[in-house]
């Protein structure tokens, strides 16, 4: 069975949000952002009155994709990755890890773990799966 996307089909997608929070004039403020739309942002007093405004947005924002026969972007289901990689790499590199896994007393998988995790934090990226916290 082919799923319409309609506007109902993307509204109930399961999107992600990065919060921020910050301060203008000594008064605290949430800006909440949709990971998987470009652009798509608010700000509000408190996070339950900026996920309401964020609801808004994206909305405004689907109707806008749908009218222009824009592609939109989805959410990634996680589901779908099942955490193997094959990774390929040089004598010399696969020689440095595992000594560093020998020093961390870590296995290879998990010394790659955090030095995927180290990375990703560089980019702006939390390997925390529960969010994505750009900096």
């Amino acid at each position: 069975m082919v799923t319409k996307k309609n506007l109902s089909y993307y509204l109930n997608l399961n999107w992600s949000y990065t919060i921020e929070q910050e301060s203008f004039n000594r008064k605290k403020y949430f800006i909440i952002r949709v990971n998987e739309l470009p652009g798509v942002c608010t700000d509000a007093e408190t996070i339950d009155e900026g996920m309401q405004l964020i609801q808004e947005a994206i909305k405004a924002s689907i109707k806008l994709y749908l009218k222009q026969k824009d592609p939109i972007p989805e959410p990634i289901d996680k589901k779908k990755f099942k955490g193997n990689i094959t990774y390929r790499t040089t004598a010399e590199r696969h020689y440095l890890l595992s000594k560093i896994a020998i020093e961390k007393h870590s296995s290879l998988s998990k010394t790659l773990d955090m030095l995927v995790d180290n990375g990703l934090e560089k980019y702006g990226f939390s390997s925390d799966t529960r969010k994505s916290v750009p900096s």
